[in-house]
């Protein structure tokens, strides 16, 4: 039996919301079991705080350059299958770094991660978008994207409970079965066809749209050539779209100082919060975690309300919780009360994560469904490229050179106000791209119809 089979206009199956926020679980539990590990990592192998922020780089660079091939790759083979086979490869890397003899090692195997991320990001969003119409898609993505802040803290708090009882090692270890688990789901998941939902809200059926392909050439250089080719022509027609441009450009730039702060927040609490490990590790867990869940299940649905007075309103949500979280964090690096200084730093998470279930909506709305996947590859790639890949290092290395890690972290601060200012221009462009996407499942609709790729 699949997993998500469609229920009309009013009902839409919930499992596969269900596993498909497993799989981002999963995810954000082998990504950030890291962070809770930094402090014993460094005291064992005796590695500067730059080295440890290229533990964070090399997953980053590796995602990045798996992110356009994967978003290819998503929109033309079967998604459910691609997941599986992913959640089955983040058990083996998580075994490698538990068993990584010496630093190269360990980051050979944190790296491999990044291929995982990259290849399951573009297939989930992209099933997500089909299995659910635009309407509820706020709420979808906010139950999704929950899971990365529920990952994050699970992560980061096993990481320090584990590796200061039983060794860094041994929470490497406990992240690599739950995968197992999940992939057999995933590979129950249900095939729908390409814009599914948005189709049966506005015509009342869904069409699969063939993809105008040629055959794939035999041999690895002329295969190679045409992928490269056809990937090319998806990337221009990705920032053919202006709200696209916008939304890429800004989100790249502000998550620049997120993803910065993010990886080092632990050791922060560590250094200046008079924290033990545990301690640091746990409080961070718990304001990620906690602030997380309520932001993002919170910005879900007052995402979806302000979609029904406008498409704009999602991005004017999402710039305002980017500005809010930038102001809230700097002012609790200035409290010297630590419950203060925590309380601030909970209520900045909750604002950031607010915002992330209507960027992800704003994105799925203005893309083809047929190239969803390759959307989220552009989406990861910039945002890598400008904003994820080189923070960790960098914060890593002004605080090798400042001696303080707080320092850093007021450097790398204000790029954040350019990125929301960037974004905010997409609201007049929302609209029109929206309705060319609507327009296009009209057309669809009146045209020849094929048959339902749904096995």
């Amino acid at each position: 039996m699949r997993i998500g089979r469609a229920e009309g206009k009013r009902g839409y199956a919930i499992g596969p919301l269900l596993v498909l926020s497993l799989v981002n679980l999963v995810d954000q539990v082998d990504v950030n079991i890291l962070r809770g590990v930094l402090e014993l990592i460094k005291d064992d192998w005796d590695v500067s705080d730059f080295a440890l922020g290229l533990l964070g780089f090399a997953f980053i660079f590796v995602h990045t350059i798996a992110a356009i091939p994967s978003g290819w790759v998503a929109d033309r083979y079967r998604r459910s299958r691609i997941i599986g086979y992913t959640m089955l490869s983040w058990s083996a890397l998580s075994v490698a770094a538990a068993t990584a003899v010496n630093y190269p090692n360990l980051l050979a195997a944190r790296a491999g991660l990044g291929v995982g991320q990259a290849v399951d990001d573009p297939s989930s969003t992209s099933l997500l978008s089909d299995y659910y119409p635009p309407r509820l898609r706020g709420r979808v993505f906010s139950i999704q994207q929950v899971m990365t802040f529920v990952g994050s803290g699970l992560g980061i708090a096993l990481g320090g409970w584990v590796g200061q009882r039983f060794g860094w090692r041994w929470a490497f270890a406990l992240v690599g079965t739950p995968g197992i688990v999940v992939a057999f789901l995933a590979f129950r998941l249900r095939n729908p066809v390409r814009g599914e939902a948005h189709q049966i809200e506005t015509t009342g059926t869904a069409v699969e749209k063939p993809r105008e392909v040629a055959a794939l050439p035999s041999g690895f250089g002329p295969f190679v050539g045409q992928v490269w080719r056809e990937v090319v022509s998806e990337i221009r027609m990705i920032f053919g779209i202006r709200t696209m441009r916008y939304v890429l450009v800004g989100v790249g730039i502000l998550l620049f100082t997120v993803s910065g702060v993010g990886f080092w927040l632990a050791v922060y609490h560590d250094r200046y919060s008079g924290m033990t490990l545990a301690q640091a590790t746990a409080t961070t867990g718990g304001v990620l975690g906690l602030g997380g869940i309520v932001g993002t299940i919170w910005g879900g649905r007052l995402a979806d309300r302000l979609y029904g007075q406008g498409p704009s309103g999602r991005i004017t949500l999402v710039a305002s919780g980017i500005i809010a979280t930038t102001v809230l964090f700097i002012a609790s690096y200035n409290v010297a009360w630590i419950p203060g200084r925590v309380g601030l730093q909970f209520f900045g998470v909750f604002a950031i994560s607010g915002a992330i279930p209507g960027l992800r909506a704003s994105m799925t709305d203005v893309v083809p469904a047929e190239s969803m996947g390759m959307g989220v590859s552009a989406f990861s790639l910039v945002s890598a490229l400008f904003g994820t890949a080189l923070a960790p290092p960098l914060v890593g290395l002004l605080s090798d050179l400042t001696g303080s890690l707080l320092a850093a972290f007021y450097i790398v601060s204000p790029p954040i106000v350019i990125g929301s200012l960037i974004l905010l221009r997409a609201r007049a462009t929302i609209a029109e791209d929206a309705e060319a996407i609507i327009r296009s499942m009209m057309e669809r609709a009146q045209g020849p119809t094929d048959a339902d790729a749904t096995s």
